[in-house]
């Protein structure tokens, strides 16, 4: 590592080094990261980029010096450090992106440790990570204690019980579930709780562990719980759900502020 990071400052040059400027936005697709700096580029941009990618950078993450140098970018986004790049002066990677010779990172003075947003556990104090980028439900971040690549968090939060099996006429009772291979804890907003599904195999968690007894769905709007023309015997595709905790939140969902 003293190798790369003496070999990473001896080659920069002053036509092609861009500012020391923090990491606004680091993005992973396949074998390419792609990342923008806070700062716009000041240098003589390659004739290859498109006008669309104009302060993107690109590296090839399936070399070793690519995936040292995006072990630091994560480093610098979670610790709000400053990042030197230079250019190679070509697209490579990417077809219209600058592809990045090397980069350094300093330390930012400015900094306060609160620019961007972060990843807070439900008590909404303690902080995860720095929140890299997202998409529509999918947080990528990056945790406090560091890593080589970027963690993710997918809120799974439902307003209530509807389409869920009861075995009371009020739908108060336990809840049953039609099961799905992917048993993600999700936090239900009527009783402020998270839920997954329980152990199949444990008598009475099926729902037609429960033979003759009659069975109740809830229903959204103004139907309610209504009961079903089947026994519990009939549905054996639903199992029991249980209280949980979510295994990075905690009791109550994360807060990204």
């Amino acid at each position: 590592m003293r190798y790369l990071k003496a070999t990473l400052f001896t080659l920069l040059t002053p036509s092609a080094v861009m500012a020391a400027s923090t990491v606004a936005e680091l993005n992973v697709l396949g074998d390419t990261a792609t990342f923008t700096l806070s700062e716009p580029k000041t240098h003589t941009i390659p004739s290859c980029v498109s006008s669309d990618n104009q302060n993107k950078w690109a590296i090839n993450l399936n070399s070793l010096q690519g995936q040292a140098m995006y072990s630091l970018l994560v480093t610098a986004v979670s610790k709000e450090q400053l990042v030197t790049v230079q250019s190679a002066q070509r697209c490579e990677s990417v077809v219209d992106v600058e592809q990045v010779q090397s980069l350094s990172l300093s330390v930012n003075k400015q900094s306060a440790g609160s620019g961007g947003a972060w990843l807070y556990k439900g008590d909404g104090v303690t902080k995860v990570g720095k929140v890299i980028s997202f998409e529509p439900n999918v947080y990528y971040y990056s945790p406090i204690e560091g890593t080589q690549k970027y963690h993710v968090y997918k809120p799974s939060i439902g307003k209530d019980f509807q389409s869920h099996y009861f075995l009371d006429a009020e739908c108060k009772s336990e809840p049953y579930q039609t099961y799905n291979s992917r048993n993600e804890a999700v936090f239900y907003q009527n009783v402020k709780s998270y839920f997954h599904f329980s152990d199949p195999n444990i008598q009475g968690n099926r729902l037609s562990d429960h033979g003759n007894a009659p069975v109740y769905k809830q229903w959204g709007g103004t139907n309610g719980c209504v009961k079903e023309s089947y026994l519990a015997y009939q549905e054996n595709r639903a199992i029991k759900l249980e209280k949980t905790e979510h295994p990075l939140c905690g009791k109550t969902p994360c807060w990204i502020k």
